[in-house]
């Protein structure tokens, strides 16, 4: 992938974040909830969730799918659910266990664990927040690559699931050497298993 193609698809990206961003905020904060509770039931209806034991998830922000009804639930199954704590020094994020105590503002303004709450190595299953994705897997994030470092690394076995509502699906999400796919899509409306060559 030559200079020039890797700052087209930069570009692309880029003007495809600002308009899923808007296109999200225009959606009612009471629609986006009762989308969110049937993304949660397909999310827990995955045979994957269903055998996992660690599963970490994220809270919504500027109006994102919301998972917490999906980590309620595996909380109440006796799941541990485990939180991202950005970490700004060293520029990545860190899964921290949540048994339901109260959230601190963090980085970026997202609610987190405490800084003393236990520190996940690894999880079976994560919830990946997405602006968009297409049907392979790819994923468009903020922008700021905490994500595909997190999975290439402490969550490198973790099988990946992305959240999104319908409308984020799109036909295909341009793709730089440092993306990750994920193994499962899941929308309000569909459950979606990429096939296994994705990288």
């Amino acid at each position: 992938m030559t200079p020039d193609d890797l700052r087209l698809r930069a570009r692309v990206k880029d003007e495809l974040r600002a308009r899923m961003k808007a296109i999200r905020r225009a959606h009612p904060a009471a629609t986006r909830e009762k989308r969110s509770v049937a993304a949660a039931e397909r999310i827990v209806a995955l045979p994957e969730w269903a055998s996992a034991e660690r599963v970490a998830g994220y809270l919504p922000i500027h109006a994102e799918l919301d998972p917490r009804p999906a980590l309620e639930r595996g909380r109440a199954a006796g799941k541990v659910v485990v939180l991202p704590r950005v970490d700004l020094e060293a520029q990545r994020v860190v899964l921290h266990r949540w048994d339901g105590e109260p959230l601190e503002p963090g980085a970026f303004g997202i609610l987190e664990p405490s800084a003393d709450a236990p520190i996940v190595d690894g999880v079976d299953l994560i919830l990946v927040p997405a602006l968009a994705v297409d049907e392979s897997g790819h994923r468009i994030g903020w922008g700021k690559g905490f994500y595909d470092k997190l999975l290439a690394e402490e969550a490198s076995m973790a099988f990946r699931v992305a959240v999104v509502f319908q409308f984020q699906l799109l036909a295909e999400c341009p793709v730089t050497p440092h993306d990750i796919a994920v193994h499962v899509v899941v929308t309000d409306e569909r459950t979606i298993r990429p096939e296994p060559t994705a990288p």
